[in-house]
């Protein structure tokens, strides 16, 4: 079978300056280095993290004393690094950067007086820190979270202030954008999707429509993967792995050519390990 990796995929840039905060934090630490939640949404990397480097996770600041705290990628609410000063924690801001223009995007959004709505995953880490951000500034805000574009073109509000989770589709932005522009309305909207998410997507979309099947390898438990097996599986089938333990055999019966491709948490290592696993079946 020929195996072809996507030409955009794998460690985005805020993922991998975490990782770098944290090992730095750690090696050159003489006390304990803990990240708030998981520092990505990857198992595999954070076990490397901790058996290479010490570097403990924690989900709670309770109790906690005498440690380095690393905030992960996707951010935290304020009120936990109001917790943290107060413990006398040396607190690593390890929040990814274009997260971070989310947040200042919806807070400005709040301060103009426009009901907000952030297209995202309600429970994920990254939407409860921007809401938080956005309330801390903003106490009386009109906020809404929801999980679809047609959520809000459903809804059709008078005047609205729109921002993305920046791993979410930007398929969606653009309809989105095209329906504002069509229909004239007094929505505001910003395109706050990262750079490496968008590429990651249309890669992999371009790939699955050359393939007769898809592995997309990431944690479980992240967003922007899940959203690379939605895409892929519009194409090809499209299998959702964490390692290679997890590949079937029976998957790529009388396929001639496999894509795979990564979320943007997943280290090379794991990517090369599944590329190798696939070569040998």
């Amino acid at each position: 079978m020929d195996v072809e990796v996507a030409h955009h995929s794998g460690f985005c840039y805020g993922v991998k300056e975490a990782i770098k905060l944290a090992t730095e934090t750690a090696d050159g630490a003489d006390r304990r280095t803990v990240t708030f939640g998981p520092l990505i949404h990857n198992p595999q990397e954070i076990d490397r993290l901790s058996r290479d480097h010490g570097i403990e996770r924690v989900d709670s600041l309770d109790g906690l004393t005498d440690a380095n705290v690393v905030i992960r990628a996707h951010g935290v609410p304020p009120e936990e690094f109001d917790r943290a000063a107060a413990q006398r924690l040396t607190v690593v801001d390890a929040t990814c950067r274009f997260v971070t223009d989310v947040q200042r995007a919806a807070i400005e959004f709040c301060r103009k007086g426009y009901p907000l709505y952030l297209v995202g995953e309600p429970t994920h880490p990254e939407v409860i820190g921007i809401v938080g951000h956005a309330r801390r500034e903003h106490p009386d805000a009109e906020i809404h979270v929801v999980e679809s574009v047609e959520d809000i073109i459903d809804a059709r509000p008078e005047r609205a202030g729109i921002v993305f989770q920046t791993t979410h589709e930007y398929g969606k932005y653009k309809h989105l954008e095209r329906h504002i522009r069509a229909n004239k309305l007094p929505w505001k909207i910003k395109n706050t999707i990262c750079g490496a998410t968008k590429s990651n997507q249309y890669a992999a979309d371009e790939l699955a429509r050359r393939v007769d099947v898809m592995v997309v390898i990431g944690g479980k438990n992240s967003g922007n993967t899940r959203r690379l097996v939605e895409l892929c599986a519009e194409h090809a089938p499209s299998h959702h792995i964490e390692t290679a333990v997890e590949l079937n055999v029976a998957w790529f019966s009388g396929a001639h050519k496999v894509g795979v491709t990564a979320g943007a948490s997943t280290p090379q290592w794991v990517v090369d390990d599944v590329v190798s696993a696939i070569e040998a079946i």
